[in-house]
Order: C-alpha cells, then structure tokens, then sequence
C-alpha cells in the first residue's frame, strides 16, 4: 500500500548523490525493493545476499531455519545468532512498549485459524471449522541471558509481525555502513530510508488509500525515518464462511474486529513503525490514540466508518479529505 517516488522532493543543503542504483526482488512473501546512491560496486549484492540470509533465519514455514530451531528447544537454554538476537529482542520490545497488543506468542493461533505456510500457498476458502480463540501464553516466561534464550513449554514465537520492517533497517543501516550515501529499501511497503536522500531532497512517499483502492491518500516525506502500513483488509481467508486476516488480538486469540481497518506509521525505525501499526490496530482507536502519542510516532488510523484519524505528529500531512486530528 506504499510507493517509493523521487519526485517533487523537499528542500536540504546536502550535495547531490552522484549515481544510483536499484534492484527489485521477490523475499519475505512480498516484492523488495532495494535503491542505493553513491554506493561501492557489488553493494546491492551485499544487500540481496544479506535478505535472504535473514529471511532463512527468521521464517517459520523453513523448518531449517534457526527460528524452527528456537520453536522446538522448548525449555533448554538455546544460543542466537546475531540476526536472530535482534529479532527476538526487537519483538520483546514491542510487547513490553504496546502493553502487549503486540505479541509474537501468537505463532500456534496463526496456525490454527489456516495461516500455516507462506500466504500464496495458504488455501483462501476452506468448509472446516476453527477451533474457539484463547489468550495467547505471552513472553512474561521467556528469559534471555547474553547470546542465549529459553522459551517455556508451548511457547512458539512467531516473528513476521517485525521481520519485513527490521530487515528494511538492517539493509539501509548495512548499506550505509559498506560505504554508500543514500539508501532506501521497501519491504512489501515497509520503506527505511538511511543517509541523504535524492538530490539532498527527502524521499516522497505517497500513501494508497487504506480501503485499497488505488486512488492516493496522501504524500509523507521521508528522511532518515521509516513508514510503514498494516491492515485487517488484505491478507485474509475463509474458514466456513467467515472472514480471518492475520492481525490476531492476543488478549482473546481472534482475529482483530476493532474499529481500526488499517494503520500508517511514521517512525525513526520501520521495526517500531510496524509494530506500533499492528498494535494499534488490535487495540482499537480509543486505545491506539494515547499508546501511539506517547511513542512520539506519526500515525492515521483508518477507521470502520471510513474516517482517517491522525495523531498530532501526523496532522502536518493530512491523509485524505476525511481525516481527523487528534490535536484538534
């Protein structure tokens, strides 16, 4: 739901990138985008290289992935890699910063409702029932000590709620550090962008409309920061006539039903973005408002009666005619 464009870009004193380049790529279920400016000869192989590596490393469909590892240590103290160090404690994080709306214990629920293999693959309608949501078993038992984690019995992390918005951080932050000026990388709409930015101008992101329709909503500019979309309204399927997308409420173990269809974040990082936006989601807009103002992020909820509501960090770029301040 979120485009990367260079044009109409906004004013800065940085000296112009010199040379661009750019790769588009099929990873993490979605399509990858990966621009550089001024970068070293064979940076965007760097980059191709490291995504995959991290998504062998965080996917839960690979059983030979070290996060299938981790899910099947139940109880031993199992050592991390540095790629899956960071996701596990990204994602504690954002269960501690979201009082829990976010939370990637949620991994054997997502199973049951049919969510079991890469989405392409999962079967869109199917006549059999799906067992009674439950509260997740929360992170409060999981204990980390330096390279080292131990999850308790039946706990099973799931970490695709962060893994696109990290990987976009990683990459940009990885890029930079090999050498280039400018980068910026989309994950299946989850944009980091790092360095200075097209002409030392910022990065104009224009915003889709959140029912998904392809008229746009808005246009945020983008420097240093990320942005990043979640919504209730595209990956879902049927079990025996009901409806079920991905976004799971922990506190019940069903598929969110608040009065918010879709969020867009603007952060510092796109892994806080995209938690945040499916944390706000899940808690509803009465919620979402002070959880969201409090992390200082920009964020328009897109709402059941078609409204848009924009924190007071968003109300500088109003999203669509509809929307709303909080500031108001």
């Amino acid at each position: 739901m979120l485009m990367v464009d260079l044009l109409a870009p906004a004013p800065s004193t940085f000296p112009p990138v010199g040379s661009w380049a750019e790769r588009h790529l099929p990873a993490m279920g979605s399509r990858a985008t990966l621009i550089v400016g001024d970068g070293p000869l064979g940076l965007l192989d760097w980059a191709a290289q490291e995504l995959a590596a991290l998504e062998d490393c965080w996917s839960r469909f690979r059983s030979s992935s070290e996060l299938s590892e981790l899910n099947s240590s139940q109880g031993r103290w199992f050592p991390m890699s540095d790629r899956l160090a960071v996701a596990v404690d990204r994602a504690l994080d954002l269960h501690w910063l979201t009082a829990g709306l976010f939370d990637p214990t949620i991994h054997d629920r997502l199973i049951e409702l049919g969510y079991d293999r890469t989405f392409t693959k999962v079967a869109k309608h199917r006549d059999v029932d799906v067992a009674a949501g439950r509260p997740t078993l929360g992170v409060a038992g999981i204990e980390r000590d330096g390279t080292h984690v131990r999850l308790p019995a039946g706990v099973h992390l799931d970490l695709g709620g962060i893994g696109k918005g990290l990987a976009a951080d990683l990459l940009a932050e990885g890029l930079l550090a090999r050498g280039a000026r400018s980068a910026c990388v989309s994950l299946g709409g989850d944009i980091r962008a790092a360095g200075i930015t097209p002409e030392g101008r910022g990065w104009q992101v224009p915003v889709q409309d959140p029912w998904g329709s392809d008229v746009i909503a808005g246009i945020v500019p983008l420097s240093d920061s990320a942005i990043v979309t979640s919504t209730t309204l595209i990956r879902t399927w049927w079990r025996k006539g009901r409806r079920i997308h991905h976004l799971v409420d922990p506190r019940s173990g069903e598929p969110s039903t608040t009065d918010v269809v879709a969020a867009v974040v603007h952060a510092p990082e796109a892994w806080l973005a995209e938690g945040l936006a499916k944390a706000a989601i899940v808690a509803g807009s009465h919620d979402a408002v002070p959880m969201l103002e409090g992390s200082g992020a920009a964020a328009w909820l897109a709402r059941t009666d078609g409204s848009l509501l924009a924190t007071s960090a968003a109300a500088h770029h109003p999203l669509g005619s509809a929307a709303e301040s909080t500031a108001s």
